[in-house]
């Protein structure tokens, strides 16, 4: 049957899947933009970012027998092109992937076949036009359901605009409370339409200060957050990472919210230096951050663990800050060590990598495994579930009722806040140099099932 998950084996016999970079922001579509005109469907993605419209290939097959339905849309709204398109890399290769899994069709609730069709949007990493070429899929393309990802530039807007549209949604790679709060969530009633999936910022606290307590520190904390969805949540003095570092016995210094592009840091490291920190946590944009870490090292700021949020999750982030990055450390949300499984295609999370590798032969971004779990293993389980594939409420449904094994770990609807979906999180070091690069988990202390793989290192010995 085509819903069948891949062998490697059978997987690494499929034609070859081609390269395409996407990637990762913040920002916020706050409000719902109003519908572009039409884009014709063609069979590339361009900078502009036009409609890529194609159905699936006929590379399986079914059992005989088996009634044909109708054809089902699925449209995805991600960042081909801007600032953080190096997140985005495997977007094609997974795209290729599930084509090839599912065939000419999937089996549905209904017991027919159904051929799918995927409609690519690029949001340029820009949230005005993620909220615009999401309104122009509903418009024009007309998906049964839609899913998008990455952080608050996409999944904010993209949200929005199925949430006002009555378009089923599914985004991946944005934290659970900047998305809730972002969208205008209101905990007691949630959201009648969209869904997220990724870590919260409670998780994402927790693995900060499991990293700084590896070492023996001073406790003093140099903060610097961006003044994006992202740095605002995180910086809340009740709800965001102040309020758990006090609970720990750590003391902060936060200079303020920094304006993304900032280009003079010299200031902020002052600071952080006549406070003799020994711990540094940021949320920037990797072309700031890199820009910062030089500055400090320039001016002889080196605390001795730190804690980086979204500008070094990849591989390209660490060699844009160079060899001065070893021993850098972050949140991991998805490693080829992790122990899961993709209800899609069968595959590992090292199976996984290794059909990268076969057909690539470049190192692997972590969104290898979030967007192949969060996003394509849960918008084809919930097409498969679906009792009413005319239905738009039953999709949701479907998507409620969600409670799957993906690449990216256990997924289900079931959490503090309504319509979200948690997946682990780990602590990580990056070791190595430009062009070669490892991460190691270094604290699995608050996920014990994902094996840790390496010792923390004191970045001041490096």
């Amino acid at each position: 049957m085509p819903t069948d998950p891949l062998s490697r084996r059978e997987f690494l016999k499929l034609a070859g899947v081609t390269g395409a970079a996407v990637g990762l922001g913040a920002g916020l579509g706050g409000l719902v933009a109003a519908c572009g005109e039409e884009e014709p469907a063609t069979t590339t993605t361009s900078a502009a970012g036009t409609t890529t419209s194609t159905a699936a290939g006929s590379t399986t097959t079914v059992s005989a027998g088996v009634e044909m339905g109708r054809e089902i849309k699925i449209g995805w709204v991600t960042m081909t092109t801007g600032v953080f398109a190096g997140l985005s890399e495997p977007d094609d290769f997974l795209l290729k992937l599930a084509k090839d899994t599912i065939g000419d069709g999937l089996v549905c609730a209904d017991g027919k076949k159904h051929p799918i069709t995927w409609i690519v949007k690029d949001s340029q990493s820009d949230s005005n036009r993620a909220a615009e070429v999401a309104g122009q899929l509903i418009t024009s393309d007309k998906p049964d359901i839609v899913f998008a990802g990455m952080t608050p530039v996409v999944n904010i807007p993209v949200g929005q605009q199925c949430e006002a549209n009555g378009v089923p949604c599914i985004t991946y790679g944005c934290p659970m409370e900047p998305w809730f709060f972002g969208m205008g969530g209101d905990p007691a009633v949630g959201f009648k339409w969209a869904f997220n999936v990724f870590w919260s910022i409670a998780d994402l606290n927790a693995v900060y200060i499991g990293l700084f307590n590896k070492l023996p520190t001073n406790k003093k904390v140099a903060c610097l957050w961006a003044n994006d969805p992202d740095g605002i949540a995180t910086a809340d003095e009740k709800t965001g990472f102040p309020a758990a570092l006090r609970e720990a016995g750590y003391t902060y210094i936060n200079p303020g919210l920094v304006t993304n592009g900032t280009e003079d840091y010299s200031s902020v490291i002052n600071k952080f230096k006549a406070e003799g920190c020994e711990c540094l946590t940021a949320l920037m944009n990797p072309p700031d951050f890199a820009n910062f870490w030089k500055q400090a090292k320039q001016n002889g700021f080196v605390p001795k663990v730190t804690a980086i949020g979204r500008a070094i999750l990849t591989r390209p982030d660490m060699d844009a800050v160079g060899d001065i990055g070893n021993g850098l450390c972050n949140e991991v949300w998805w490693e080829n060590t992790h122990p899961f499984k993709s209800s899609l295609t069968g595959l590992t999370c090292q199976e996984i990598v290794e059909a990268w590798n076969t057909e690539k032969g470049t190192p692997f971004s972590p969104a290898l495994g979030l967007t192949g779990g969060g996003g394509f293993d849960v918008v084809v389980d919930v097409v498969k579930r679906t009792t009413n594939l005319d239905d738009p409420a039953s999709y949701v449904e479907a998507i409620r009722a969600t409670d799957l094994q993906t690449l990216v770990g256990p997924v289900k609807f079931a959490n503090a806040l309504p319509n979200c979906a948690i997946t682990p999180l780990v602590g990580g070091q990056w070791i190595g140099k430009v062009g070669n690069w490892v991460r190691k988990v270094v604290d699995n202390s608050h996920y014990p099932d994902i094996p840790q793989t390496g010792e923390i290192v004191d970045l001041t010995t490096l």
